[in-house]
């Protein structure tokens, strides 16, 4: 990693890494990332016990093992990946719990969905935010993902807590990793990558876009993607069931993830109306990007990166997802609800 963009860190940071090496030498890993204290702390947050079918339980396993194993987090990281994973469990929790007093909540139709696709750094995201804009669509704000519960409210003043205390992570993430506002602007008030949507599954890209996880990668490409989408539909269903409680009138939803291209099988099967946009840019000035934007993120959360490793693994990566992706559209059987857009015409 830079050493320069580890000396812009504040110093109580860098003491703390400090602290996690030194424990590290010892033989002592803190906090310990166990599955059986992650599930009692979740509990512990939701004052809740029960975590719904218990499909989610190997992605969990996995991603802990592949953290553990292969991600060589700092101190920070590992107090940050363990927040995470208590984070998502008690959001799968709370939705259990709120499906079972409300189940209306399944009998909502998403009608027509529109997933934005491709590779990382193809406009996906500038894309996604400009059709948004249009009155009869509607896309999730990274709030609404990441801190569901309790439901929004009607009144967005009383939304105001909960954004705040993300935007106070957002301000961390600026002093871990100095650079990445530059490269990708995340706001808790702005419209987002629907994939915390799927970490309450545990079936999630964007785990291994954050930290190294070579292990869980592989496991994530060979999983069953279908529980991860039907928990995608559940949220879906949970936000429009309370903007009508809120006298708002439905809209189509527009949704974006790079992360999407390898399952429109899963898609379709979930949504079978759903529209589907593949943005498209020259690869060698996609990888380029993408690994630039990686370095940046992991090193907020590892001293441990090498540019060269993620090149070559990231390729693969893409390799892999693009070729699944143009495989599953030569099987659709309906090539009008898929359509194509150039990344210099964003």
């Amino acid at each position: 990693m830079d050493a320069n963009v580890t000396q812009q860190r504040p110093f109580a940071i860098r003491a703390l890494n400090f602290s996690g090496r030194v424990l590290a030498q010892l033989g002592i890993a803190l906090p310990a990332l166990n599955i059986d204290d992650i599930h009692h702390k979740a509990k512990q947050k939701t004052g809740l016990t029960d975590f719904g079918d218990i499909d989610y339980l190997a992605g969990l396993e996995h991603l802990i093992k592949s953290t553990e194993t292969e991600a060589k987090l700092s101190q920070i990281g590992r107090i940050a990946a363990k927040s995470a994973l208590i984070d998502n469990l008690a959001n799968r929790m709370l939705m259990v719990d709120f499906v079972k007093k409300n189940p209306a909540v399944k009998e909502e139709v998403i009608a027509q969905p529109m997933f934005i696709m491709g590779l990382p750094r193809t406009g996906t995201t500038i894309l996604h935010a400009i059709i948004a804009e249009a009155n009869e669509h509607r896309a999730p704000r990274l709030w609404e993902m990441q801190r569901p519960f309790p439901p929004p409210a009607k009144n967005p003043a009383d939304n105001e807590a909960r954004i705040l205390e993300l935007e106070k992570n957002a301000a961390m993430l600026d002093l871990l990793a100095p650079e990445m506002k530059l490269k990708h602007e995340s706001n808790p008030r702005l419209v987002e990558e629907c994939l915390p949507w799927m970490a309450t599954s545990f079936f999630q890209e964007q785990f291994s876009t954050v930290h190294r996880l070579p292990g869980y990668r592989q496991w994530y490409l060979n999983a069953d993607p279908k529980p991860a989408y039907q928990w995608h539909k559940l949220y879906l269903q949970y936000m429009q069931f309370i903007a009508k409680k809120n006298g708002q009138a439905p809209q189509r939803w527009i949704l974006k993830s790079p992360a999407h291209l390898p399952f429109i099988e899963a898609i379709l099967n979930t949504y079978p109306d759903a529209l589907m946009v593949q943005t498209h840019r020259d690869p060698l000035k996609v990888l380029a990007s993408a690994c630039s934007l990686l370095s940046t993120l992991r090193g907020g959360f590892s001293d441990a990166i090498d540019p060269l490793q993620i090149g070559e693994e990231e390729s693969q990566f893409y390799s892999t997802i693009l070729s699944r992706g143009m495989a599953a559209r030569r099987e659709m059987k309906n090539a009008e609800q898929f359509y194509d857009f150039q990344f210099d015409d964003v």
